[in-house]
């Protein structure tokens, strides 16, 4: 689908979201798209892709875990230890099937960016780094401290979401919460490309 179609688009998943999601995940969705289509003109990829994305990344947060379950399975991928001890870790994966099988879109970097916004992607595909970067960073959001966002914002994509990533992993750590082996595989994956 091609970045001038993507407008129509947009507007369907905002009038989604506005109905369905709760006033404060609604608000955190449009900071989200407004962050990743802000990254997206500075690392230089499609604004309007990184918008829809950030929008469309929590489409699916509030569904019931059945519902959460069976959109996921839709994509043919395994349904991982943490996933279903936590369904709602799936939102990502059953928003991207709701814009291939309701919306129409093709697979591809905007699907791939909503699947992998919750644990990261290995692959390093540079919009699926922003999705995940924004959703961590925007300014709704208060587990990561100022001074923190004001230096990692003056990095480039690849180290941003390093120390993003670094500290999502800490943060889940200390808590004794799981950490998936998608984040772990994508940090490896990003520190081989920083170091």
């Amino acid at each position: 689908m091609l970045h001038e179609t993507l407008a129509p688009l947009a507007e369907a998943v905002h009038s989604r979201i506005r109905d369905t999601l709760s006033p404060g995940r609604y608000e955190h969705s449009l900071r989200v798209a407004r962050l990743s289509g802000d990254l997206c003109d500075r690392f230089s990829l499609d604004h309007a892709s990184g918008y829809l994305a950030g929008l469309a990344h929590d489409l699916c947060k509030e569904l019931p875990k059945e519902a959460l379950m069976a959109l996921a399975a839709r994509d043919g991928r395994e349904i991982g230890t943490i996933e279903t001890k936590k369904p709602a870790l799936l939102h990502g994966r059953a928003a991207a099937m709701v814009l291939v099988h309701e919306y129409g879109m093709e697979e591809g970097e905007i699907t791939g960016a909503v699947r992998h916004h919750t644990f990261g992607d290995p692959a390093l595909d540079p919009l699926s780094l922003v999705v995940y970067v924004a959703d961590k960073l925007e300014p709704g959001r208060d587990q990561f401290p100022e001074e923190f966002r004001e230096l990692v914002f003056r990095m480039e994509l690849y180290p941003m979401t390093l120390a993003v990533l670094d500290h999502s992993i800490d943060y889940l750590e200390s808590r004794g919460k799981l950490v998936s082996d998608e984040s772990r595989r994508m940090r490896d994956a990003l520190a081989k490309e920083v170091s």
